[in-house]
């Protein structure tokens, strides 16, 4: 029953997590695919305003450019042509406000489409009524100035007349005042010349009278007529207010910049900017890096490989100065070359010391003694740490004993015997080594050469070789097996299998033979290749170290790897 109640519960647990989890996802979907049509929108609205205002202003400076010439023209026009171009103006605003709708560039904007498909008629709209609302105005400013030049010459028309008039009136006066004082009796004498001329006198003096009055009426009424907007000046040159026709577009900059500040706040268009700034720089270093391994590598395989394959094998022997024996290769068929076994039994006679591995002691007799050694060799401090060979156990016995060697933590390794008799040496890796037997009185020898100026050294990264002098007998470790062979007339493996060589081997490198496998990382740039009748080499049967696909760490396995190849470990 608890088990029942416990598979519901954990049944209904999964299912309710994988319920919020699909809530979870829908609502970001959803956050995400609003911010996107939001920054699709605005972006969309960005681009048919900024177009809009493009065809605006090249629209405008159009029209501002014909509507100057014409004005130019228009300056000394008459009266009836100045009227007649005012009337089609004005025809033409009112034709162009009747067509106005309620505005496009208003918060919200409308859908894009209708946005891109009518805001451009909008804004030439807009810049066509600033235009001739400006035209107009013109044209009444100097409608007024020519209405005002007209009655100021009518004025002065009149007023010229009326002084003419009264000019001719006081002559008549001083005539009729001479001809009396000339003939004060004759000309109060009916019948008389001078009667008869005084009576013309006066009857011309009552015509010039009323011509008079009527001319000084006609100034008075035309003088308050004149009013003092009428004495304006005539208007500058005619020329469009820039400023008005930028503010006939203020609607439609001022939507852009709310939009602009809405995609400002969109974190997709926060984010797009710097991203398609960096984009290319990124994509070249993407580039980079997957073309540069392919050039570094081309040219390590096709040059520097080839090279390195036609210079003369290395001797250790003799470049080192060594005097080495060869190694007796047991059993001396090629087929039955495996020396190592899940298990070993090493006899430890009297005199004698073993340095093993803890996790490698698999049985000992009970009549050893025992205890710990901190390092394998305290001249080489650094080299033992790097190859593991730290807090051995160290085996003596007063009788022979038979210990019993296995790897029990790793069901893949398997242990070998090599013996190293007097006056034989082994260039070998540390790394392969769990344990050695030497006798009491005599300390292993072990010794360190480096190798600068060897272009084999260089491109496998074994700049440093460790050699084993006999007799001392190594206790190696190989995963799936470990083989002894001669080099005979040249045999070549992989790098990564080499455990050791005896010093009489001539040793050099070879190019693997196909470069896709290479290029791949499948397969090493070059592989050990040992010659030699006497000399034999050491090597596991599937080498594991440093290679594990796919693991996080990989990297870092790959650089200690080399570090330590470098170091001859």
């Amino acid at each position: 029953m608890r088990q029942l109640l416990t598979a519901i519960l954990r049944f209904l647990l999964r299912h309710a997590l994988q319920f919020a989890l699909f809530i979870v996802i829908l609502l970001a979907g959803r956050l995400l695919l609003a911010e996107w049509r939001a920054y699709s929108a605005s972006s969309d609205a960005i681009a048919a305003l900024r177009l809009a205002s493009v065809t605006a202003d090249g629209h405008g400076a159009g029209l501002a450019s014909a509507a100057t010439a014409r004005m130019h023209a228009l300056t000394h026009a008459s009266q009836a042509t100045i009227a007649a171009r005012l009337s089609e103006v004005q025809t033409q605003l009112a034709a162009l406000r009747a067509q106005q709708q309620p505005s496009l560039f208003t918060i919200p904007l409308p859908d894009a489409g209708v946005l891109a498909a009518h805001a451009q008629d909008e804004a030439r709209r807009r810049v066509e009524i600033e235009v001739l609302a400006q035209e107009a105005r013109y044209l009444l400013a100097l409608q007024a100035a020519i209405s005002g030049e007209d009655a100021r010459h009518t004025l002065a028309r009149l007023h010229a007349a009326h002084v003419s008039a009264y000019a001719a009136l006081q002559q008549n006066i001083r005539q009729r005042q001479q001809l009396e004082a000339q003939h004060p009796l004759a000309a109060r004498l009916p019948g008389s010349d001078a009667h008869a001329q005084l009576s013309r006198l006066e009857a011309q003096g009552q015509r010039l009278r009323e011509i008079n009055l009527h001319a000084y009426r006609a100034w008075l009424a035309q003088r308050a007529r004149t009013s003092d907007t009428t004495n304006a000046a005539r208007p500058a040159p005619f020329a469009i207010d820039q400023a008005a026709l930028a503010g006939a577009l203020a609607p439609m900059h001022a939507a852009m910049a709310a939009t602009e500040t809405q995609l400002a706040r969109n974190w997709i268009g926060r984010w797009r900017a710097p991203v398609l700034d960096v984009a290319p720089t990124a994509a070249l270093l993407v580039l980079s890096a997957i073309l540069l391994p392919l050039a570094i590598k081309a040219f390590f395989y096709f040059v520097l490989a080839p090279l390195a394959s036609r210079l003369q094998p290395l001797s250790i022997a003799r470049e080192l100065q060594l005097a080495g024996d060869a190694l007796p290769l047991s059993p001396s068929l090629p087929g039955e070359s495996r020396i190592s076994a899940v298990s070993q039994a090493l006899r430890l006679a009297p005199g004698q010391v073993m340095l093993i591995h803890p996790e490698y002691l698999q049985s000992s007799p009970v009549s050893t003694r025992n205890r710990t050694q901190w390092l394998l060799d305290w001249r080489f401090p650094l080299t033992s740490l790097a190859a593991g060979m730290v807090a051995l156990t160290r085996l003596h016995s007063d009788e022979p004993a038979s210990v019993t060697i296995s790897a029990s933590d790793d069901p893949l390794l398997e242990v070998a015997i090599v013996h190293l008799p007097a006056g034989s040496a082994l260039v070998f890796q540390p790394r392969g080594l769990v344990g050695l037997l030497c006798d009491a009185g005599q300390p292993l020898t072990m010794s360190s050469h480096w190798r600068l100026g060897s272009l084999h050294a260089w491109l496998t990264l074994q700049l440093r070789f460790i050699v084993f002098r006999g007799p001392v007998t190594l206790i190696v470790r190989g995963c799936r097996g470990v083989r002894l062979e001669r080099a005979g007339q040249g045999r070549a493996i992989s790098q990564s299998a080499t455990l050791g060589f005896s010093t009489d081997v001539l040793y050099s490198t070879l190019r693997s033979e196909t470069f896709i496998p290479y290029l791949r990382g499948q397969q090493a740039l070059l592989n050990d290749r040992f010659d030699g009748d006497n000399g034999v080499y050491l090597y596991e049967e599937t080498p594991r170290h440093g290679k594990q696909p796919g693991k996080v760490g990989s990297w870092f396995e790959g650089l200690t790897d080399a570090l330590l190849k470098v170091f001859g470990i």
